[in-house]
């Protein structure tokens, strides 16, 4: 039985953070998997923001927001992608020294007049090399969600199943991608006058070898949304790396996609070929949209033409009517 439904709004910030000392996790952490943390969230909407009938969701992996500023622009004008209503992003950084100590999250919020709430997957360590840039102090590391309408009943879900990425020989000798943390998803719930929708950010665990944990962290969510009484989107860089093998030959080996099929979702992407489902440079499948108790009514992924360049990703959207 669904229990009855509250909406509550987010708190929203007034005063400017300073992303690079103000932490959103306690340092140093008891356990150096499943962090301590609060969210972050802020509001430039507009005072008036008329409802409407659908909503495009955008999922977006941003690199950290290696290239912000010829982001933010192309999401002003995103060409061959619709204007989003909603951005599920993840791969943020906030304060670290390879981004500028910028507040990416916050940034795309006010240069695009969304409200937004952030909370931090990783405190990534201090390191000479690696991928990404040199980092030269704790910094944090996570997912965001982005909205043209109120957000509220936002939570941080730490997931259950995690790899363990802190090692004291790479934090000492400051190699590899030392961090500590784990995956985590961002839920909060969007207002569009009188219809909710629960949303999802996502970045599952990398790694052709870590299937057990995608899966387990897909399984989560969907019994985290069993209960939910209105339509769910959960999108973002889910790490599919067989995905694309299951669409080109008809199979189901990649575990996490066939958790939400299994749980009643839809592919908001099914009907696109699947060589027209490349998400990445490197010609994979790992950015989606999945959706539940709600009707997809257009969907597509950013071109290689119009998004090189401004993340290792091409953001994937989506057309979501609210019945």
């Amino acid at each position: 039985m669904t229990a009855a439904y509250t909406f509550e709004e987010y708190p929203w910030e007034t005063g400017e953070p300073d992303a690079r000392r103000d932490r959103l996790c306690t340092l140093p952490p008891r356990d150096k998997v499943r962090l301590e943390c609060r969210l972050e969230g802020a509001s430039f909407l507009p005072a008036e923001v008329p409802p409407t009938g659908e909503l495009v969701v955008m999922a977006y992996n941003v690199e950290r927001g290696l290239a912000l500023d010829a982001l933010i622009e192309r999401l002003r004008s995103p060409g061959d992608v619709p204007p989003p209503d909603v951005i599920l992003v993840s791969e943020a950084d906030r304060g670290c020294s390879r981004t500028g100590y910028r507040n990416v999250t916050r940034e795309m919020a006010l240069a695009l007049g969304l409200c937004y709430v952030y909370g931090a997957e990783f405190i990534e360590l201090p390191r000479f090399f690696g991928k990404g840039r040199r980092i030269d102090a704790p910094c944090e590391h996570g997912n965001g969600i982005l909205s043209r309408y109120p957000l509220g009943n936002a939570r941080l879900i730490r997931h259950r199943c995690n790899r363990r990425w802190y090692s004291f020989l790479q934090r000492l000798f400051r190699i590899g991608e030392p961090r500590m943390g784990g995956r985590m998803a961002l839920a909060a719930d969007v207002k569009v006058g009188q219809r909710y929708l629960h949303l999802y950010s996502v970045h599952f665990e990398s790694g052709r070898t870590n299937d057990r944990y995608r899966d387990d962290q897909a399984l989560e969510l969907a019994e985290d949304a069993n209960l939910k009484p209105h339509g769910v989107i959960t999108g973002g860089d889910m790490n599919t790396s067989e995905y694309l093998g299951d669409l080109r030959n008809g199979t189901a080996n990649d575990g996490a996609t066939r958790v939400f099929r299994e749980a009643g979702y839809a592919d908001a992407h099914a009907a696109l070929p699947a060589d027209e489902r490349i998400t990445t440079p490197s010609g994979v499948v790992i950015d989606l949209v999945f959706g539940k108790g709600v009707t997809f009514t257009a969907a597509g992924i950013g071109s290689r033409q119009e998004w090189s360049g401004l993340s290792d990703h091409y953001p994937v959207w989506a057309r979501v009517r609210l019945d």
